[in-house]
C-alpha cells in the first residue's frame, strides 16, 4: 500500500514536466529565438532637397538640412568676397550629394566644389559669352546622374545647356519664353522621367511656365503662385524625396521661404524663415 503514493507522485511530476514543455513550445522565449529580422521603423527625416544661403559680402554658404526655421547646419567659405558672383548647386560627380558652385557673369567662368567645405574649386572652366547678363542654371539634362551647367538669355529667350562641366560651346540650344521680359529661369524634373528640364517665373504676374523637354515650344505646365510685383526669387526642388520637382519662392528682403508640393496654383505648403536678409538663395540635396 505504500507503493501507490510513490507511483502517484511520479505520475504527477511527469505530468507537470510535460505541461511545462508544452507551454514552453507554444510561447517562444524572447531574445534571438526568432530568426526573422525586425521591420525597420520609418522615420520622418527629410531626404529631399533643402535650402541654403550665399552671402557675397563674405563668401559664406549657410546650408540647412531641413526646410524649417533654425540655424545653418553647414557653414563654410568658398570663393572671393565682395563680387557679383551667382551661387549654383548640383551633383557634379554623381555621388548623389549636391555641392555648391559659383558663376562669374563678367568672365563667364565657373567654379565648382565637390564638397561643401572651405577651400578652392575642384572644377574650373569657361562657358558662355562674358558680360552678356546671361543667367546660370544647373540640371541633369541627359539623366546620367550628374548635373551640368547651362545659361539663359532673358533678352532673346534662348537657352544654352552643357552636357559636361568643361570648356566649349553648348550641347543643347533652343528657344523658350518671351523676349525681353526679364523672366527668371529654373530647372527641375517636372514629370519624373529622370531628366531635368527648364522653366520660367514671371515675378510681375506670379506666373510659372514649365517645360517637360529642353526644346523649342510652349510650356507644358502653366500656373500662378506667389504675389505679383515682388522681387521674390524662384527655386525648385524635390522637397519630399519623390520622383518629381516642384517650385518655391524666396523673399530676400525678409529671409522668408514658400515651398509648394505640387506645380499648381494655391498657397504655399511650407513656409518658414531662414538666413540673412539680402542673401542669395540656393537649393540642394546636401547630405
Amino acid at each position: 500500500m505504500r507503493v501507490f503514493p510513490k507511483r502517484l507522485l511520479f505520475v504527477l511530476v511527469l505530468t507537470a514536466v510535460n505541461l511545462l514543455i508544452a507551454c514552453t513550445k507554444s510561447s517562444p522565449q524572447s531574445g534571438n529565438q526568432n530568426t526573422q529580422q525586425p521591420v525597420p521603423i520609418k522615420t520622418t527625416d527629410n531626404k529631399g532637397h533643402t535650402i541654403g544661403n550665399y552671402q557675397p559680402s563674405d563668401g559664406k554658404f549657410l546650408l540647412r538640412l531641413s526646410n524649417s526655421t533654425g540655424e545653418a547646419d553647414l557653414v563654410f567659405s568658398f570663393g572671393p568676397t565682395g563680387r557679383d558672383l551667382r551661387p549654383i548647386a548640383g551633383d557634379w560627380d554623381g555621388d548623389s550629394i549636391d555641392t555648391v558652385g559659383l558663376y562669374d557673369p563678367k568672365q563667364s567662368a565657373w567654379y565648382l566644389k565637390n564638397s561643401n567645405t572651405d577651400g578652392v574649386a575642384d572644377i574650373t572652366f569657361s562657358f558662355g559669352a562674358p558680360g552678356q547678363k546671361l543667367l546660370p542654371i544647373t540640371g541633369d539634362w541627359n539623366g546620367d546622374g550628374k548635373d551640368t551647367v547651362g545659361l539663359y538669355d532673358p533678352a532673346k529667350g534662348n537657352w544654352f545647356l552643357k552636357a559636361s562641366n568643361s570648356d566649349g560651346v553648348a550641347d543643347i540650344v533652343f528657344s523658350f519664353g518671351p523676349v525681353g521680359q526679364n523672366l527668371m529661369p529654373i530647372a527641375g524634373d517636372w514629370d519624373g522621367d529622370g531628366k531635368d528640364s527648364v522653366g520660367l517665373y514671371d515675378s510681375k504676374t506670379g506666373n510659372w511656365f514649365l517645360k517637360n523637354s529642353n526644346s523649342d515650344g510652349v510650356a507644358d505646365t502653366v500656373f500662378s503662385f506667389g504675389p505679383t510685383g515682388q522681387n521674390f526669387y524662384p527655386i525648385a526642388g524635390n522637397w519630399s524625396d519623390n520622383t518629381k520637382y516642384s517650385v518655391g519662392l524666396y523673399d530676400p528682403a525678409k529671409g522668408s521661404w514658400f515651398i509648394k508640393n505640387a506645380n499648381s496654383g494655391g498657397m504655399a505648403d511650407t513656409t518658414f524663415a531662414f538666413g540673412v536678409i539680402g542673401a542669395k538663395a540656393i537649393v540642394g540635396h546636401w547630405k
